[in-house]
């Protein structure tokens, strides 16, 4: 906890234009198998692991407060709540892009779309056999050391290690959530609660776009990570929790805009018989059969910059102990490269986005000096911060670019050209999903992609056969969000 409350703190201040501060509700129920001081205990604990923190303590309401806050919440056997302060990362792949960035700023390779084949250990290298997924082009690198860090595939990949005969190491433990069309009496601060079903702690989040999200559930689920989707049985689950504890919202299948699931990929233990009994802990896991060789296990979105720089500790530490030169490095030299490793400059410096001396003033300044529409102006602060101007300045260099994707008030065709150009983008679900991020919209982006698909094939020189592909593409991908919809034309945004 004092890990992730330390790592909260710097994305606060290292990516202010994607991570904020969010308020949220734990109300009090007499159904609670938590009782009021065991929450009141962990959050006295939270503040105090946190000391020195940017955002308010936690305070705590009686019965007649949280009704007055929270009008729309059950009243039957509320006790009270507890209001605290915790962040909130609205997208997460941008974090993702903006960190590819800095990699690529640094000196290094950036390759998307790229499988690890195979890995073939040697005498002083490990060889690792790359295959492009979009060209089917194939290339081997050799290192002195390798990070597995790929998440619900750790196995996967090590599988792929000649001669492998490693136990396992990952238990992949499904989430799935709902995006729901908002209603008139919706919260407006997050509430964090405990289901009745199974006790679980269920977020509901209110977006900055009007939805709710609402999450998450928690199964094992063996199934292909990259290919989950959230089942019958979770939206069932998730709406009936969400309309215990909001009576007014009536929510129906009819307002899940879409849902979606993925894999947290949690250390493996054949004693855990159920999900809340895996660890939460994170781990960088060497391998004695490969010498060079770790995997990184469990972690969550908070604290992943804490686990990358725990990876590179070590790796570092193993090669300052490997012969170099004929010379195994001893005493000052080897200090000195744990001491560089141990000091990661990510600990201080701004995600490019945020990289300017103070970012609010930044975009206090942007508010008065922009002529773009307010819509506008807003997003491209939201999803690009300082980096907006890179935006700007693809619509001042190319007269054509301004204009709005159709089907949006506030996406420019510009952010497309900076997609492709700049953010590594090479078929229309990175395009749409994971830069411009609209597959996070009511309609989860089919809406747009026609027009988006139209501007991409310009820049990666698409035929009408390519560009079709990328739409029927796109077009599977999003169905495993389960839209509300199928087109632009059959989206209904809130039916209340």
């Amino acid at each position: 906890m004092r890990e992730s409350l330390h790592e909260r703190e710097l994305l606060l201040w290292t990516a202010a234009h994607l991570v904020k501060p969010y308020q949220l509700l734990i109300p009090f129920y007499t159904h609670n198998r938590r009782r009021p001081w065991t929450l009141e205990t962990g959050m006295l604990l939270y503040d105090a692991l946190s000391r020195g923190k940017s955002t308010p303590r936690h305070r705590r309401l009686s019965r007649r407060e949280a009704i007055a806050a929270y009008p729309g919440i059950e009243h039957r056997g509320l006790t009270g709540g507890i209001v605290y302060v915790d962040a909130y990362a609205c997208f997460a792949e941008r974090l993702a892009v903006e960190q590819a960035l800095d990699v690529r700023a640094a000196g290094s390779s950036v390759l998307t779309h790229t499988a690890a084949t195979e890995l073939c250990p040697g005498a002083s290298l490990i060889e690792v056999a790359l295959r492009d997924e979009l060209t089917g082009n194939t290339t081997t690198v050799r290192a002195r050391s390798v990070v597995n860090a790929s998440g619900p595939w750790v196995d996967s990949v090590l599988g792929s290690v000649q001669g492998w005969r490693g136990h396992r190491l990952i238990r992949a433990v499904k989430g799935s959530h709902l995006v729901l069309a908002t209603y008139p009496d919706a919260p407006s601060t997050g509430i964090h609660f405990e289901a009745m079903t199974d006790g679980r702690p269920v977020l509901v989040l209110p977006q900055s776009d009007g939805t709710i999200l609402v999450g998450s559930t928690e199964l094992v689920d063996e199934a292909d990570p990259g290919a989950l989707s959230c089942s019958d049985a979770e939206i069932a689950y998730l709406l009936t929790e969400a309309n215990r504890l909001l009576p007014s919202a009536h929510f129906t299948q009819g307002d899940v805009l879409h849902a979606f699931a993925g894999a947290r990929p949690l250390p493996y233990a054949a004693s855990a018989e159920r999900p809340a009994d895996i660890s939460r802990d994170h781990h960088v896991v060497s391998h004695p059969t490969v010498p060079g060789l770790f995997s990184l296990t469990g972690g969550k979105l908070t604290t992943h910059r804490a686990l990358g720089e725990m990876a590179i500790n070590r790796v570092v530490d193993h090669l300052a102990l490997q012969p170099r030169r004929r010379s195994r490095p001893q005493g000052p030299r080897r200090h000195a490269a744990l001491r560089r490793a141990s000091c990661s400059p990510t600990r201080t410096m701004p995600l490019p986005g945020a990289r300017v001396a103070d970012w609010h003033a930044f975009a206090a300044q942007c508010e008065q000096v922009s002529t773009m529409p307010a819509a506008v102006r807003d997003r491209l602060l939201a999803v690009y911060g300082v980096r907006a101007l890179s935006v700007y300045d693809a619509m001042r260099d190319r007269p054509g670019l301004p204009a709005l994707i159709r089907a949006t008030n506030d996406v420019t065709t510009a952010e497309v050209w900076v997609a492709v150009k700049e953010e590594f983008a090479r078929t229309l679900v990175d395009v749409v999903a994971r830069r411009l991020m609209l597959a996070r919209t009511a309609d989860a982006g089919l809406g747009a992609a026609t027009a988006v698909a139209a501007v991409c094939a310009e820049l990666l020189g698409w035929d009408a056969r390519q560009t079709e592909q990328e739409l029927v593409a796109y077009r599977s991908w999003s169905a495993r969000l389960r839209p509300n919809c199928q087109s632009a034309s059959d989206v209904s945004h809130n039916h209340h």
